[in-house]
């Protein structure tokens, strides 16, 4: 059971006997930046709707915050992504849970920047300056001998060390800040800026400084989650697995609940916004846009039926066939994954889907609503929250003053919450 109170330290949760405050549960979910994560409190109203502690599924796992959560609350769990980036969110997150040697970590950057075999991928000069490429490319030539060699064929990383997971987050943070990609947005887009500011503190620091800063900063952060989150007296197993859940047919059985977050239409590119931390960590280039292609919603549509009249309404009110097709390839892609995802789902189980309001043609589309009712028709589901449960978002990082028909981006996330009440609904 769940319990929230409020102390001196701010917002306390007491789960499976451990007190944990709410702020360091939100620095272990942002062990790195990412596009959209769930909140905080999306997660706990998740939790506090199970009624068995059978495995828990994310089939668009992002950031990993649902294998975290679980592993803080003693469930098993199975996370799958399209991104690798997947393996190291979720394996640095666990590490820091368990109190690995954050100390050690950075020993063992100290010791890359010394590299005698200097790596990195095509394209960083556009990215990076002179100065800054021969340092982080023997953090990366160090990474790649010593720490972790990524498997085209699996799409996983093969550790060498158990530290790869950390000494990636730690080292990626410092390379991105060095970089010229705009620190305001979480897409790769090199800024006048960032540019300027680069140059400006080159001018004023030596790059190893710099880079030993950042490393400061970024190892600091890990080390306060590692102090401050208490170890759950358990070991939960947690499936970690980048893979294509569109295609894939192997889901996992026995399922108590799913919770997840698909893309927000075309709103968020989750391969393109870490399109070089995959680079830098060995990952192909040719692997990097093949994964690209196959980011919902840019892939062809499925041969299925919307079982929801919301979504009706919003293709016909778009007279463009190009966003006609857009919606359909995304909705029908999504749904078949969810689908699955339900059927796998035990009788009792919850199936929560968490999405914001993105637009077409400056149209608000609410996926989580759409879903719900595709899934609730479909399956004969029944919804948990009626009409679901919205959040507007306070913090956001995107262009200002953009020229186009959504300048201020994604204001509202909807949580549906649906429950599998019958044996019918399973196939």
């Amino acid at each position: 059971m769940l319990t929230i109170g409020v102390t001196i330290r701010g917002i306390v949760y007491e789960v499976a006997g451990m007190t944990i405050v709410k702020d360091h549960m939100e620095l272990l979910y942002r062990i790195y930046t990412y596009p959209a994560r769930f909140p905080v409190k999306i997660l706990d109203i998740f939790f506090e709707k199970l009624e068995d502690r059978g495995v828990l599924f994310d089939p668009f796992a992002g950031s990993g915050s649902l294998a975290l959560a679980s592993y803080m609350r003693c469930y098993d769990s199975v996370v799958w992504d399209l991104n690798p980036m997947i393996h190291v969110f979720v394996d640095a997150g666990v590490k820091a849970i368990k109190k690995y040697s954050i100390r050690r970590v950075v020993e063992l950057i100290s010791k890359a920047k010394k590299y005698g075999k200097p790596w990195i991928q095509p394209g960083a000069s556009y990215w990076w300056p002179e100065e800054v490429l021969d340092l982080i490319s023997r953090v990366w030539g160090f990474f790649r001998d010593n720490l972790a060699v990524f498997n085209p064929a699996s799409r996983e990383f093969e550790p060498l060390d158990d530290a790869w997971s950390l000494f990636a987050v730690i080292a990626l943070y410092a390379s991105r800040k060095l970089s010229y990609t705009d620190d305001s947005i979480p897409k790769w887009y090199k800024s006048r800026l960032k540019v300027e500011k680069v140059s400006r503190m080159l001018s004023e620091s030596s790059v190893r400084s710099l880079f030993n800063y950042y490393i400061d900063v970024k190892a600091g952060q890990l080390a306060r989650i590692r102090d401050s989150i208490p170890t759950p007296p358990c070991n939960p197993i947690v499936v970690v697995q980048a893979t294509d859940a569109v295609t894939v047919t192997d889901y996992p059985d026995g399922v108590a609940g799913v919770l997840t977050s698909p893309p927000y239409l075309q709103a968020q590119e989750y391969i393109r916004s870490l399109s070089w931390e995959l680079k830098l960590l060995g990952v192909p280039g040719s692997v990097v846009s093949e994964l690209r292609k196959l980011e919902i919603p840019y892939r062809s549509p499925i041969d299925m039926e919307v079982l929801s009249d919301l979504y009706h309404e919003i293709v016909d009110s778009i007279p463009e066939g190009k966003f006609k097709a857009l919606l359909r390839s995304y909705f029908t892609n999504t749904l078949v994954v969810l689908e699955k995802a339900s059927y796998r789902t035990k009788v009792g189980g919850i199936i929560g889907v968490f999405a914001g309001e993105a637009t077409v043609r400056g149209r608000p589309v609410p996926i989580a609503r759409i879903i719900g009712e595709h899934l609730s028709r479909k399956l004969q589901l029944e919804e948990l929250i009626r009409n679901g449960l919205e959040d507007r978002i306070v913090k956001r990082r995107l262009f200002k003053g953009r020229k186009n028909f959504n300048p201020d981006g994604i204001k509202i996330e909807h949580l549906v919450l649906l429950r599998k009440s019958t044996s019918a609904n399973s196939s």
